[in-house]
């Protein structure tokens, strides 16, 4: 996976041509190395051996593997805004089961292409993390805010649709970091994401559910 960050250096300088290589190989290393393994034995030491320079250089560009993941992740968020970006209108809720499998399709696809940070950012902004969930939340809101806008309210008191889409969105993230698995559960990703659409169908249809 390669991404394009033409941002400042660790002290603020904003990197030469030669800088902004290195910080992108630092970059995609991580990302490789999180796809290998779990993100708590990532260290800086090993991203830089894997890029063939030295801890001193990584802390040139950045003041943590932290510091990575979260950079890392702007592509993601503007990723899944894009994907989102035909859905804002509400049609797809019209169309039944196959408007909610389109809309479980292009959030999955998109966050399978970013899984290590994605993975990542979900499990660490559920540790309270403030950088990490205003991150996440900027990833989920376009997910959220199309489930939102789609969701009928039950006449009866009951949860609200922002509530109702908040937690949709949380098994919708958690089912991209099992996406790339053969099974779980016995399920396919193909048998996942079916019932994940009639889960989405159901709830754009009643909030009570």
């Amino acid at each position: 996976m390669t991404t394009s960050l033409a941002t400042r250096s660790a002290d603020g300088r904003i990197p030469g041509q030669r800088g902004l290589k290195t910080r992108q190989k630092l970059v995609d290393a991580t990302i490789e190395l999180l796809n290998a393994g779990s993100y708590r034995n990532v260290t800086v030491k090993e991203i830089a051996l894997h890029v063939g320079t030295s801890p001193a250089t990584f802390y040139l560009y950045f003041a943590g593997v932290e510091d990575v993941i979260l950079e890392a992740a702007d592509p993601l968020v503007d990723d899944t805004a894009a994907a989102l970006a035909d859905f804002q209108d509400g049609a797809w809720a019209a169309d039944g089961l196959p408007g909610a499998s389109r809309l479980v399709d292009a959030v999955l696809d998109t966050w399978k292409r970013h899984r290590p940070v994605m993975r990542v950012l979900t499990a660490v902004a559920a540790e309270s993390d403030d950088r990490f969930m205003q991150t996440y939340a900027a990833v989920t809101q376009p997910v959220a805010r199309v489930l939102t806008a789609t969701i009928v309210p039950n006449p009866a008191p009951g949860p609200v649709p922002k509530a109702v889409a908040h937690n949709l969105v949380a098994t919708l993230a958690a089912a991209a970091g099992h996406e790339g698995t053969r099974r779980v559960a016995g399920l396919s990703n193909k048998a996942r994401r079916e019932g994940l659409a009639h889960l989405v169908l159901a709830t754009v249809t009643t909030a009570a559910l």
